[in-house]
């Protein structure tokens, strides 16, 4: 019975990192799908990669233990009924896992959708100010060429009128 308390032990440990990484994940999805985060600048694009990564291969790793727990309760005369509920509790606590992993997975891929149109329609009004803006500055700086030749043409006519007078 040592193979299962050892595969027992490993596959608590697992299920106890598997969900404090999932209850990160999840955290961090619900701070991308905040409004006025900017994900690049909060490092949270990296981030959820990373928590990703680590809960497929946590998972792949429980799915392995859980196999093997499998492999044993099929021989039943050599366990216990406890034992047998155990593993079956195992088995069901990473379908729980796996639903709720690609739940959150769905739910950060929504965020970041959401996160990136937003951006992006954040970007397009910026630049519309911004060359709304140079193209009042262009006319601003046009009308007041136009004064300055004005005024040097008056400038002119007073001066061709005062030598007229004197001269």
């Amino acid at each position: 019975m040592s193979s299962y308390d050892q595969l027992h032990r490993q596959c608590r440990t697992l299920e106890n990192l598997f969900d404090a990484k999932l209850t990160s994940y999840s955290q961090l999805a619900s701070s991308i799908a905040r409004p006025g985060q900017d994900i690049e600048s909060s490092g949270s694009g990296e981030r959820w990669r990373d928590l990703e990564i680590e809960l497929d291969d946590l998972s792949s790793k429980l799915e392995e233990i859980n196999d093997q727990l499998r492999a044993l309760a099929s021989n039943p005369e050599l366990m216990s009924a406890s034992m047998l509920r155990t593993i079956q509790r195992h088995r069901e606590l990473q379908q729980d896992n796996m639903r709720e992993l690609k739940r959150t997975k769905t739910n950060v891929k929504h965020a970041l959708d959401q996160a990136n149109l937003l951006s992006g329609v954040r970007n397009d009004i910026d630049s519309y100010k911004s060359s709304a803006a140079d193209s009042l500055l262009a006319e601003r700086g046009r009308i007041d060429s136009s004064h300055r030749m004005t005024d040097d043409v008056l400038q002119f006519v007073s001066y061709s009128e005062w030598k007229n007078i004197l001269g």
